[in-house]
């Protein structure tokens, strides 16, 4: 490792654990592949996660799709967050399936697809309490155009789909309230006469623990990537993390008993010990607001974070009687800590852990023999 700091990437851990969801979920699972993959990568984990059984992919934006399309991926696609004036052209033109949010969004789309000569392919959300993306005070007309553009074969419902607030709270009673919403858009539709194509709701935390919210589809996005969305672990699904991330030791030095760690002197030793300095800071996907609860791993034995942390570096605590020097390898997440520790320490969740490591950190694959081949 000749940078100071690489994520390992396992793709065949993707597919297990994308081949792990289709086994105990039964229904087609849609890989969530948005934000570089979680920070895995997006080409090499979207092959992945076919070869694992996924059936569709799914991304944010129209860029994410259209680069997967240029890697000669053919799997069904869904982009959906499309700005007014996108790119709608070579989204129709690259059988990519564009989420409808209002009806303009529906009206640039269908002027697209004319000018294209192709019929697009759409999949209508709901907004069901998120109050994010998703037709609300819309949807009666949404439907009424949809229902005249399908009837006359110039557009495609592909699906129907929503987005759960609070599917990692499995008790909260929005999860009810929005699976009840959900249904009623679905019925709105079939006495519209608009048949509402493949229904979509679970994500990975309704997957863990929302049954109900299983439909015709699952989305499946942090836990292709090994991590759990919840304090719950899943249930029959034993899942592999497809990232370990490592650092070098830059420097170690003893510091004597009162010194101050780190900007702000938020630290002071109570006794002389032994830090390591391992070039990962903010910029790099290190939350300035870690704690000292967080830990690496150096040979097996964990060493705290100790002072804050720096936009370009951080410091460990040792102790005293370590053997570490400079250049020794630190674990930061893998199987151990987890994502989910380091995360728990920032004060914030896993997605943003492995999506927000910096591009200064080399993704590679490992181990070369067991990975993957292209679809």
């Amino acid at each position: 490792m000749h940078a100071p700091n690489v994520a390992y990437i396992n793709y065949q851990n993707i597919s297990d654990n994308v081949a792990q969801i289709c086994k105990v979920i039964d229904k087609p699972v849609m890989a969530v592949v948005k934000a570089d993959a979680y920070g895995h990568g997006l080409i090499k984990s979207s092959h992945a996660a076919l070869l694992g059984g996924a059936k569709w992919l799914g991304v944010a934006l129209l860029s994410e799709a259209l680069e997967i399309r240029r890697a000669g991926i053919a799997a069904p696609l869904l982009a959906w967050l499309t700005p007014p004036g996108a790119d709608f052209e070579s989204a129709i033109k690259n059988d990519i399936d564009l989420s409808i949010s209002s009806l303009q969004q529906l009206q640039e789309i269908y002027a697209a697809s004319l000018r294209v000569g192709l019929i697009a392919r759409v999949h209508l959300k709901v907004d069901t309490g998120m109050s994010r993306a998703g037709a609300l005070d819309e949807f009666p007309e949404i439907v009424s155009e949809l229902t005249r553009l399908c009837a006359a074969n110039e557009i495609e419902l592909i699906g129907t789909w929503s987005h759960l607030a609070c599917a990692d709270e499995p008790a909260h009673p929005l999860n009810a309230e929005q699976i009840k919403r959900f249904k009623s858009a679905l019925e709105y539709m079939n006495d519209e006469n608009l048949n509402p194509g493949i229904r979509h709701l679970a994500n990975s935390s309704a997957i863990i623990g929302l049954p109900d919210a299983t439909f015709d589809l699952v989305r499946a996005g942090l836990l292709i990537y090994g991590l759990s969305p919840t304090n719950v672990p899943p249930r029959n699904i034993s899942l592999k993390p497809a990232m370990e991330l490592r650092a070098r030791l830059l420097l170690v030095k003893n510091i004597p008993q009162g010194a101050t760690v780190g900007y702000g002197a938020t630290v002071e030793v109570d006794k002389e010990t032994k830090i390591g300095i391992v070039a990962f800071g903010y910029a790099d996907g290190l939350p300035r607001s870690t704690d000292g609860s967080a830990y690496f791993l150096h040979n097996d034995l964990p060493a705290h974070l100790i002072g804050r942390v720096s936009m370009d570096q951080c410091a460990i605590d040792l102790g005293i009687d370590s053997v570490a020097k400079a250049g020794d390898e630190v674990i930061i997440i893998g199987a151990k800590p987890l994502a989910n520790d380091l995360a728990k320490a920032a004060g914030t969740i896993s997605y943003e852990i492995v999506s927000g490591i910096g591009s200064r950190t080399p993704r590679i694959p490992v181990p070369p023999e067991n990975q993957v081949s292209e679809v």
